[in-house]
């Protein structure tokens, strides 16, 4: 959100310069992210010069461009090709003379006035728009000076140049107070000790005739308050300057002087509202309602939107929808040039309400961005006298008495403040009579004796309901630069396990980094369509594509593997730590997880030969790393499992640690992947409690070399790896080490009935190196086991 220095500055009375100020607001807890200058110009305009257009003919070669003869005060004119449509013979007019460096509004770029021919015909200068002088965005034409300037002379005196700063303020979602001009000068002058000026009103609540327009509230849940003065005989047209300065320092942009009130008072007070031409209501009246399911409604947007009964609350007149409440008004609800009556209207409407509403249509305006926060319930007549004021001003006309429904009391937060406690958090003895003060500076109600005070804290302040929030409010007041730094800092020691825990982390994070892998962080909401009937749903979410908590980290591994390939990255290892939800009976389950997907080689391509692809074997690596790292043992067994075409689980004292394998096809097709994709999902907590329960053991280092024999195998299908697994160290359990699973294969070849295992046993001796002659030994021993208690057939 912007707000305008010179703006702020007519409600406090203080000479602050644009920067100081924008420290200040921060300190309060307004972040100010940017200081923009506004208005004035580069370089001071030196070389933009008055110029008397003397003559301006059709350029003979283009039917858009003119060739002027420009009088600057020289013995001979000059001659100026320009493509304003404004451009007339007798114009006192900005000239930029040949070397002027100029700078356009919103431009970076300066560039040069140089002597130049377009379409062929000489051009000795240029003859300015507002945004080429850098002055504004206006270019639909030349800007024509006063008639007095004087010819040849500096232009700037006649540009009538102002300065002005935009403050962009980073609002936080509990400071919509902030979000005005008014209610960042409130802060100010509590820091400051002082009170904000309001703005002028010369329209009476109770002077005029009665309002001819009756208002009905029939929600009063949704709608507590209504607001409405009715003006006629004003005459709508464009703004006057000085509001349009202002409107456009902010980044808005003038439409017509009645629009432009409602939304200049809305940055002014934080109060939106919205004028109606009051010919146009039907029947005299506004119904303040909720229509019937699924009414179609067209808003300002041109878009028409499906209206749910007892939801979304609408604005009425005697026959039909005009606005949906706090949102955005319909197509055809509001001003136009023909306008001569206006009705005008001021509400509070509940936050939650129109929270749900803007985010169901996926409507989001300045007003139901104020409204869906809390605006101040008490600022409410305020705005509507101030806009009415400025319409009888500045569009003329008069105006009728205010008309207020008001079906709700708005009573102030009542909190109870310890000062003891106020000066333990805030970490300094702040005196009671300056804690009193500065809370009387922020418009709280103060009473009570002694240590304990009772407060009543304004409507505005939605986010100030506990003692706590109080507090940060004085502090802030007070300032963070006046609390002293102590001289030795005291703090407790954290849970040794959590410590530890994280440790874990950190160090077998920069294993795999070291490994090659690339860690990834996924969003933890995904696709509706992701989720069974245990998904964890948003209640308020932001749309379809983010509505739940995600049940699998796989969907955001796929997603961000297609979004490499789809960049030219083939060979993918990527590394997850994240957590899934889902429903579990009355509550709700959390676990967090360490994914590792690979797809593509496993090797970089290299004149040598040709690069490995990489396979379930890759990831039988990175398990016997995490069974390295967090010091346990367990056993393989194969498992099935909705996520993979194949895969093994890994079980630790019959808790199953980690399960991997090939993702199925279908799912890699779906994400548009060309390759294989290898997949490694483990209970990360699991994997914690497992190192921590360890005792720490030390192994000597081989002194001899081990050596590897393949075994393919045709076993039934119905014979599992963990079979194998547990069968094969039995042949002789000195020699054999492990027992890993290469390759499956099931198709053309291979009987319905049996599938073909690739096996590979590790041996080694500690005592010696191992004869090939006593490994030949082994594997006969493997192969006659394998065949009589499994039926297997060793395929050569």
């Amino acid at each position: 959100m912007k707000i305008s220095y010179n703006w702020l500055k007519t409600y406090l009375d203080v000479e602050y310069e644009p920067r100081a100020l924008a420290d200040v607001l921060t300190m309060l807890g307004l972040e100010v992210g940017k200081v923009e200058k506004i208005g004035g110009a580069f370089n001071d305009l030196e070389g933009v010069i008055v110029g008397e257009v003397l003559q301006a003919s059709q350029h003979p070669n283009a039917d858009r461009l003119k060739v002027c003869l420009v009088n600057v005060g020289a013995e001979e004119p000059l001659h100026i090709v320009c493509g304003a449509p404004n451009v007339a013979a007798g114009q006192k007019v900005p000239l930029a003379t040949v070397g002027t460096t100029l700078l356009p509004f919103g431009s970076d770029s300066p560039f040069k006035i140089k002597k130049q021919k377009v379409r062929g015909e000489v051009s000795q200068g240029m003859i300015c728009a507002e945004d080429e002088l850098g002055l504004g965005t206006e270019h639909d034409g030349i800007m024509v000076l006063d008639e007095s300037a004087e010819v040849g002379a500096p232009a700037l005196p006649y540009l009538n140049v102002s300065i002005d700063y935009a403050l962009e303020i980073d609002l936080t979602p509990n400071r919509i107070d902030g979000a005005s001009h008014y209610g960042a000068a409130r802060d100010i002058a509590a820091y400051l000790r002082t009170q904000p000026k309001l703005p002028p009103i010369s329209v009476q609540a109770d002077a005029g005739k009665p309002n001819p327009i009756s208002v009905t509230i029939e929600d009063p849940e949704r709608c507590k308050r209504y607001v409405s003065i009715y003006l006629e005989g004003i005459r709508v047209a464009p703004s006057p300057e000085w509001m349009q300065k202002r409107l456009t320092t902010i980044g808005l942009r003038p439409i017509n002087n009645i629009v432009d009130i409602t939304n200049y008072v809305m940055f002014e007070l934080g109060q939106p509202l919205h004028a109606f031409d009051a010919d146009q209501l039907k029947g005299g009246q506004i119904i303040v309602k909720t229509l019937a399911e699924d009414t179609p409604f067209e808003t300002l947007d041109e878009v028409e939107r499906t209206i749910k009964a007892g939801q979304d609350l609408m604005i009425c007149d005697g026959e039909r929808g005009l606005c949906i409440g706090g949102v955005m008004g319909g197509l055809n609800s509001g001003v136009t040039e023909e306008t001569k009556n206006v009705f005008l209207e001021a509400a509070y409407f509940d936050p939650g309400t129109v929270r749900r509403t803007s985010k169901r249509l996926g409507l989001q305006s300045d007003s139901s961005f104020r409204f869906e926060r809390g605006v101040d319930p008490y600022m409410t007549p305020t705005a509507a006298l101030r806009a009415a004021s400025l319409i009888v001003e500045i569009a003329g006309g008069t105006a009728s008495a205010m008309s207020d429904v008001k079906l709700s009391d708005f009573p102030y937060f009542p909190v109870s403040l310890s000062i003891a406690k106020t000066q333990r958090i805030i970490g300094k003895e702040i005196s009671r009579e300056e804690i009193i003060d500065i809370l009387e500076a922020l418009e709280v109600r103060v009473s009570g004796e002694g240590d304990l005070l009772s407060l009543e804290v304004p409507p505005y302040r939605v986010d100030v309901q506990r003692d706590i929030d109080v507090i940060e409010d004085i502090l802030r007041v007070y300032g963070y630069n006046n609390i002293d730094i102590p001289q030795a800092l005291n703090a407790s020691l954290s849970d040794k396990a959590y410590q530890d825990a994280f440790r874990l982390k950190e160090k077998y994070a920069n294993t795999l980094a070291a490994q090659g892998l690339h860690e990834i962080l996924n969003n933890s909401l995904v696709h509706k369509n992701l989720g069974d009937e245990q998904a964890v749903a948003l209640v308020n979410p932001l749309g379809e594509e983010l509505g739940i908590m995600r049940q699998s980290l796989l969907p955001g591994m796929l997603e961000s593997m297609r979004y490499n390939q789809n960049r030219q990255q083939e060979d993918l290892a990527f590394y997850e730590f994240g957590k899934t939800y889902r429903k579990k009976g009355s509550g709700y389950e959390e676990k967090e997880w360490l994914a590792i997907g690979i797809s593509g080689h496993s090797s970089p391509p290299h004149w040598r030969g040709p690069q490995a692809a990489v396979s379930l074997t890759t990831l039988g690596r990175e398990v016997e790393r995490l069974q390295r790292t967090f010091g346990f043992s367990g056993k393989l067994r194969e498992a099935s499992h909705p996520d993979f075409a194949y895969c093994l689980e890994l079980v630790h004292n019959g808790k199953v640690v980690l399960t991997y394998g090939k993702v199925h096809s279908e799912l890699s097709e779906a994400n548009e992947l060309r390759n294989e994709v290898y997949y490694l999902i483990a209970n990360w907590a699991l994997l914690v409690e497992i190192h921590f329960e360890q005792q720490i053991s030390y192994q000597a280092i081989p002194l001899y070399p081990s050596m590897r024999r393949d075994l393919s195998l045709l076993i039934d299908q119905q014979a599992s790896f963990g079979e194998i697994h547990a069968l094969v160290p039995k042949a002789n359990p000195k020699l054999i080490r492990s027992v890993d699973l290469r390759d499956v294969y099931q198709g053309k070849g291979i009987p319905e009935d049996k599938k073909s295992y690739l096996i590979s046993i590790e041996l080694r001796d500690d005592q010696k190196t191992l004869a090939d002659k006593a490994a030949d030994k082994v594997m006969q021993r493997v192969e006659s086991m394998l065949t009589q208690e499994l039926g297997a057939e060793v395929r050569r």
